[in-house]
């Protein structure tokens, strides 16, 4: 059953991925690559959020698990394009941008994480942490 959870979550992840990334690329015209950007926030949001639902609480079915974090925020989390789209910005002599772009995506994207289990863990357990 795992692999059809993969599969089918993995199918809705790069769809998002790629819808979300269309629609905010309406709304960002600057070099800096926004849509990439905060769909690598989101996934590092929800992660936190799986996490503490299936490792802490047992919330989770462990396939519905695997679906979700390898599928679903694989397909949807775009590590591969950061890592283009920081040297495409160097390559382009937009080395402030990449800058930014280099060091603002994995420490925003850990403070998501972290949101994410706050979060949840504060919801679950009615605002204690």
């Amino acid at each position: 059953m795992k692999f059809f959870y993969m599969g089918a979550f993995g199918m809705v992840g790069i769809f998002a991925r790629y819808f979300l990334g269309v629609f905010m690329g309406r709304f960002f015209t600057v070099p800096f690559p926004c849509a990439t950007f905060f769909i690598n926030l989101i996934g590092s949001f929800l992660i936190g959020v799986v996490y503490v639902l299936d490792v802490e609480k047992a919330v989770l079915n462990p396939d519905v698990r695997i679906g979700v974090m390898v599928g679903l925020l694989g397909g949807f989390t775009t590590f591969s394009a950061y890592s283009l789209e920081t040297t495409r910005l160097i390559e382009d002599s937009q080395v402030g941008f990449a800058v930014l772009y280099f060091c603002l995506s994995p420490v925003t994207g850990i403070l998501g994480a972290f949101g994410g289990l706050y979060l949840t863990r504060s919801l679950i357990n009615g605002g204690a942490t």
